[in-house]
């Protein structure tokens, strides 16, 4: 049988990647790309060397080189999370030599006669890129449902007007003013209630502690303010004029609404 050196380094690198990676989520240690790839390369190694040096082939080694790939990948470690990690690396290596054997088993005589030397690199692909996008999706679901905790669709009246906008909740914000709670708004969101001259002509100031400094800032009385998704209305509340809200949000709600 003619095998290729390129398909052994390929294939090993692939799934000894995949078998450490999912070893070290298995027990949620924390992923270190450049072990992971050490770990592997080790490997590899020994699969390059495995048909020229018949004491390889013994089981002791190889309880070895996967005692190693666990310590070199999981960097530093207790006795018992390295002893936790080298029994779960061994039981998913089992279970992916029955896997690629398997798969191998089902393909067409034509791809077992051209590409099957391959199919272990095809396996470890597919695993770390179902990982990977797993952990992606993750992670914007996550961003996803804490950000909808902050946000609110608001609606604020004032001077006889309601404008709708984005609002964020800062549970930071704790400004009072003449003893009311005072959110802070866009001063695009203030020249919708008040042209430039009224605006400019109010009095009222607050000064807020920002970082970068205390700076006093224009403050409106508002009618109302309510959840678009709600028919409450919020009564007593003051809005301090700001030109330094950036983004998306108008309006930074206050930590007691």
């Amino acid at each position: 049988m003619q095998v290729y050196i390129e398909y052994v380094i390929i294939n090993n690198l692939l799934i000894n990647a995949l078998l450490l990676t999912m070893t070290l989520k298995a027990v949620r240690a924390k992923l270190n790309g450049v072990l992971i790839f050490i770990s592997s390369a080790i490997g590899t190694l020994y699969a390059i060397f495995l048909p020229l040096v018949d004491l390889l082939n013994f089981f002791i080694f190889k309880i070895i080189l996967s005692a190693l790939m666990c310590a070199i990948a999981l960097g530093k470690f207790r006795l018992k999370r390295y002893l936790a990690v080298c029994a779960v690396f061994l039981g998913l290596t089992f279970a992916m030599g029955g896997i690629t054997q398997g798969l191998q088993g089902l393909c067409s005589s034509d791809l077992i006669a051209g590409k099957a030397s391959l199919l272990p690199f095809f396996v470890g692909a597919a695993g770390l890129i179902l990982i990977l996008s797993a952990k992606l999706i993750k992670k914007h679901i996550i961003l996803a449902r804490r950000k909808s905790r902050y946000e609110n669709q608001i609606i604020i009246s004032a001077n006889g007007k309601e404008i709708a906008c984005k609002a964020y909740y800062d549970s930071g914000n704790r400004l009072y003013f003449k003893n009311m709670p005072t959110i802070i708004i866009d001063s695009s969101i203030a020249l919708q209630f008040y042209d430039s001259d009224e605006l400019n002509g109010i009095r009222s100031k607050a000064r807020i502690d920002t970082v970068g400094g205390m700076k006093e800032l224009k403050v409106i009385s508002l009618d109302y303010l309510r959840m678009e998704q709600g028919k409450e209305k919020i009564y007593g509340v003051m809005a301090a004029v700001s030109d330094c809200i950036k983004g998306e949000y108008k309006a930074v709600l206050h930590c007691d609404l």
